[in-house]
């Protein structure tokens, strides 16, 4: 029998005519208790702006270079498709499950101090876990890419599968990572609205910002946003 992982997941995950998927209640999001500080982004804008087709046509990964902050109101809005509203988030989940957290490592955000944060979407605001960013360990976790240092902000999307696995078996494996792609091209259009940069690194050495960002076991780093200008 072919051993090979991927395979493997694959083998077990798929559907067949006639299969049911196991039922479930999808358990609560993600709650930090005692953050060192909580960041209330600013209310993001419902309307105006560029228009979507004129965005789309720029949307590409490029790397900030330009090594300049940007603000909490720009952040707001990158993160808006993210926020809990009325009908669920600005992203599909399947079952509801939500399996995706986010995260950021702060390096030059205004009127923010630097360290790591995590995104309740709940609240849409920013809670601080430390108040430590090393620029150089977050570069040699991502594989020495030189645009760390020139980053505003590190945009971590992790996936909790458990969330998924509760609702649909196995199968939900595959959903906790399709929905962290919906995620990131969401931000990644809020971002190229803006002016900004914003480039997925999805090459990094995984336990390393799982260390960095203090995961537990049961949650996976899958992409690295750079964000900046």
């Amino acid at each position: 029998m072919d051993k090979h992982p991927g395979k493997v997941f694959y083998r077990l995950t798929r559907i067949f005519p006639g299969d049911e998927l196991p039922g479930g209640r999808a358990p609560a999001a993600k709650v930090y208790a005692n953050p060192l500080e909580s960041v209330e982004l600013s209310e993001p804008a419902r309307d105006g702006g560029p228009a979507v087709w004129r965005v789309l046509a720029r949307v590409a990964p490029t790397t900030p270079k330009v090594g300049s902050s940007i603000t909490q109101a720009e952040l707001s809005q990158v993160l808006a498709p993210l926020a809990v509203r009325r009908g669920g988030r600005g992203y599909p989940s399947a079952g509801g499950a939500y399996p995706l957290e986010v995260y950021l490592a702060v390096h030059r955000l205004q009127d923010t101090f630097q360290g790591i944060y995590h995104y309740a979407a709940k609240q849409h605001q920013l809670e601080q876990l430390s108040s430590r960013f090393d620029p150089k360990s977050w570069r040699a976790a991502l594989m020495d890419l030189e645009a760390v240092e020139a980053s505003a902000a590190l945009v971590v999307f992790s996936a909790v599968p458990e969330r998924s696995e509760a609702v649909f078996g196995l199968r939900g494996f595959r959903y906790a990572l399709l929905e962290v792609g919906y995620a990131v091209g969401e931000v990644m259009v809020a971002a190229t609205a803006l002016g900004l940069q914003a480039y997925p690194a999805a090459t990094f050495y995984d336990e390393e910002v799982r260390k960095l960002l203090s995961l537990p076991e049961a949650e996976h780093p899958v992409v690295v946003l750079l964000l900046g200008r």
